[in-house]
């Protein structure tokens, strides 16, 4: 049995013969449950329990403009996105506790209500602060501006909205695009053994979707709203924009997760992202054999450099060990979907597809309709179907970078 075939996610399920190879890329534990093995392995981007209230300083507020939405495809700086290896170790270790103690609890209590278990922190252009909002708040006057766009941003398996990553693509939001948007933190219910997290996506997304609707009684338009989420959080924005009857504008899935959704058998459309789930569904692929899909699942799937890993900056070229190798680069594959969504918030950046029957056709320009569009909040839906970007690395992390308006 071949270890690629049995990842679940930024954690994986491993026979336990592989457990000694693993060892010097991830901590282990081993959770007995109704004399069910489950093997548990931390990935090198997880991210410790984080305790509430949450450490909401606003990001990137001291980066230049072209350091917050350029980035290089040097190895040093994809570890970057890593703590030193005191830290590392340490966050690896507080993640799989977690996650032993979480999984632990539910098997046996349950979960808590869903109001107490999923948060939403929101930022908007005049207030860059993050504040907790909630479900019928009766201060949400003074917390989001109902007469700007509203983005919902979500994470996925084992993370939650401490994470870097949340917090830069929030302030690259409000500074480059202004508005209102809000991160969904669901880490009581995320950090779990990886099956169990799944199972709880359908009322994270529900619950979600009821935030959303008592946004509309204040001012706010379902036309204002857009939902992102990424790996398991793109199942629950679509859950969200089904629940809100599919009328959510824009639904935007990054590298979302096929374990457990879409593979080996894909579920019903009511527990994962779907074309049906907004008027328009997109969804961009980096990862697609290991943690993500090949799937379609939207009106438009973009699939960057044949959305496999690895994708560029995730080579890494300075480790020997190929396990741990392999390991590391779907991994930040995985996470290169963040990234790209992030680059693409400025107008500048164009990640433009090419709808084609393959890749294999892409590569050889023999794409019959050649139907081009742009992924990310400038979409012009265009397209339908899979669309493939070509990102090389002296341009990385851009697929090209114009003017929009010259080629209006």
């Amino acid at each position: 049995m071949k270890s690629s075939a049995n990842c679940r996610g930024e954690f994986f399920i491993f026979p336990v013969t592989r457990v000694a190879s693993l060892m010097s890329s991830a901590v282990s534990v081993s959770l007995t449950v109704s004399g069910l093995m489950v093997l548990l392995v931390a990935a090198p981007f997880a991210s410790p329990v984080t305790a509430a209230p949450f450490d909401f300083g606003v990001p990137s507020t001291n980066m230049s403009t072209d350091s917050m939405v350029s980035y290089s495809a040097r190895q040093d700086d994809l570890l970057s996105f890593l703590p030193d290896q005191d830290d590392l170790l340490a966050n690896r270790v507080g993640t799989v506790i977690g996650a032993f103690g979480n999984t632990l609890s539910q098997l046996l209590f349950g979960t808590n209500d869903v109001s107490t278990d999923v948060t939403f922190w929101c930022a908007t252009t005049n207030r860059p602060e993050y504040v907790q909002a909630y479900v019928d708040d009766p201060r949400i006057a003074q917390k989001l501006d109902p007469s700007k766009p509203i983005v919902f941003l979500t994470h996925g398996w084992t993370d939650n909205v401490n994470r870097t990553w949340v917090k830069q693509t929030v302030a690259d939001y409000i500074r480059l695009i202004g508005g209102n948007i809000c991160a969904v933190d669901w880490s009581p219910l995320a950090l779990v053994e990886y099956n169990l997290a799944a199972r709880n996506t359908p009322k994270v997304g529900r619950y979600l979707g009821k935030f959303v609707q008592s946004l509309l009684p204040k001012g706010f338009s379902i036309q204002q709203v857009t939902l992102v989420g990424h790996s398991m959080g793109a199942h629950i924005s679509g859950i969200a924009g089904a629940y809100l009857g599919g009328q959510v504008p824009n639904v935007i899935g990054l590298d979302p997760a096929g374990p457990a959704f879409t593979k080996p058998i894909p579920v019903s459309t009511d527990r994962r992202l779907d074309r049906s789930d907004g008027l328009f569904v997109q969804a961009i692929h980096t990862d697609k054999n290991i943690i993500g899909t090949t799937m379609n699942l939207g009106h438009e799937d973009y699939y960057a450099n044949s959305g496999a890993s690895p994708q560029p900056g995730c080579e890494f070229p300075l480790v020997n060990n190929d396990t741990t190798k392999s390991y590391l680069q779907f991994i930040c594959s995985h996470f290169k979907a963040v990234e790209y969504f992030r680059a693409s918030l400025d107008r500048q950046n164009v990640f433009e597809g090419t709808a084609c029957s393959s890749y294999y056709n892409f590569k050889r320009n023999d794409c019959s309709a050649g139907t081009k569009d742009d992924f990310g909040l400038f979409n012009n839906r265009s397209a339908s179907g899979s669309l493939f970007i070509t990102i090389d690395k002296t341009v990385y992390p851009y697929a090209r970078t114009v003017a929009r308006n010259a080629r209006k």
